[in-house]
């Protein structure tokens, strides 16, 4: 609104400035003015006053412009201050956001159990005429839920390096003994026999495993396991 009205004063002015004593559409000379100046004295005077009230007002325009646009400077500076602080909290938040993406990775990726066969009380398992999967009910540990109580078969969540070890345990005159599978083929198996007093054996391995493949562990027919409250068998599984 003040840019409007000062060109309006400058082009009011510039027009009192330029104007010429014009009659019957045709100027005037030099001396025709000065004539006319002399026959009306009063001419000059009220010109030169209405030039000075111009320029006073455009003086007083340009000071406002002027406090306008300082005003509009000192909120720009306070506007860039602004956002440079909200593009630094972004910038904070986004890296606390990669922060956790990689913390629940880091979660996701840690896979971990172990279970003992018997879910309470003591007793033999097997033998039995065919081979079958063994389901350890007595769970202590199942971190990522990737040993199945159910079923008892260990499914990899991701790929990776699993290390298992199990235990065996059994009286004395019976053949005890167990195999590990992955994805229905052997890896593994630890056995033992004695005749007098109880027996006991272990195995460890270690297996590269892909998203999905399947871990289990098979009673062979014919043998047999015990477990009572001591839990002696237990696989141990951990990345």
């Amino acid at each position: 609104m003040s840019l409007v009205y000062l060109l309006v004063l400058v082009l009011g002015c510039s027009l009192l400035e330029g104007q010429s004593v014009r009659v019957n559409g045709i100027s005037h000379n030099d001396d025709r003015e000065n004539e006319i100046q002399a026959e009306h004295p009063t001419t000059q005077a009220t010109t030169t006053s209405t030039q000075q009230i111009c320029l006073s007002d455009i003086h007083a325009v340009l000071r406002e412009m002027s406090a306008v646009l300082a005003e509009l400077k000192f909120d720009q500076r306070h506007t860039m201050i602004a956002v440079n602080n909200l593009e630094s909290r972004l910038r904070a938040s986004e890296s606390k956001v990669e922060e956790l993406k990689k913390k629940v990775e880091e979660e996701r990726k840690k896979v971990a159990f172990s279970a003992a066969l018997l879910a309470s009380g003591s007793g033999n398992t097997g033998p039995y005429s065919t081979d079958i999967t063994l389901v350890y009910k007595h769970i202590f540990t199942n971190i990522g839920n990737a040993y199945n109580p159910n079923t008892g078969i260990f499914t990899a969540p991701s790929r990776g390096v699993y290390a298992f070890r199990f235990d065996i345990h059994g009286g004395a005159g019976r053949t005890v003994g167990v195999n590990l599978y992955k994805k229905g083929q052997f890896v593994a198996g630890t056995h033992a026999f004695q005749e007098k007093g109880s027996v006991s054996s272990s195995k460890g391995v270690s297996l590269l495993l892909e998203v999905g493949d399947d871990v289990y562990i098979k009673l062979p027919a014919g043998k047999w396991l015990y477990d009572s409250g001591l839990h002696h068998i237990k696989p141990l599984q951990m990345v």
